[in-house]
């Protein structure tokens, strides 16, 4: 399985709530351009995991949009992984994914869980998770390990 897992774009530091915070000029042109990456990768998504908080969801509607709208239908929005979510729980997921014969996963979620997912998957976190940060993990048969990550940038 691939599994791609990103934090969010760049959000508005004050709101009403945490979990209301809206993506900022720039965190929506860096979830565009991180959209245009991952579609470059020539995967199909079998599902796209995200978070119920405002900045998480309009990150996937921006790479939704470089998609050309082909992600809605994968679509499944989890309060199990909001900011202070447990990564035993996630991994159980995605390995209950896998088994069902999932094979391209993206998982769109926020700091610190991100990095927790990743250390609970590959038993270490290489990655500072700047806004917009994937790191794409390969899973198979219960090992896993970090191929790449792509921090956003507006040159590559």
């Amino acid at each position: 399985m691939h599994l791609f897992i990103m934090r969010h774009g760049e959000a508005e530091l004050m709101a009403n709530s945490d979990k209301a915070r809206h993506l900022n000029a720039n965190g929506r042109e860096q979830s565009r351009l991180q959209g245009m990456w991952l579609k470059s990768t020539a995967l199909e998504f079998d599902k796209v995991l995200v978070s119920p908080y405002t900045r998480a969801l309009e990150t996937f509607d921006e790479i939704n949009q470089v998609f050309e709208q082909q992600l809605s239908d994968k679509l499944e929005v989890w309060e199990g992984i909001t900011p202070y979510g447990d990564s035993g729980l996630v991994s159980s997921y995605v390995a209950l994914l896998e088994k069902e014969g999932h094979r391209n996963l993206l998982l769109i979620s926020h700091l610190p869980l991100v990095g927790d997912i990743v250390k609970e998957l590959c038993g270490r976190n290489p990655a500072s998770f700047y806004p917009a940060t994937i790191v794409e993990v390969h899973l198979n048969n219960h090992r896993a390990e970090v191929k790449e990550i792509k921090y956003f940038s507006k040159t590559n």
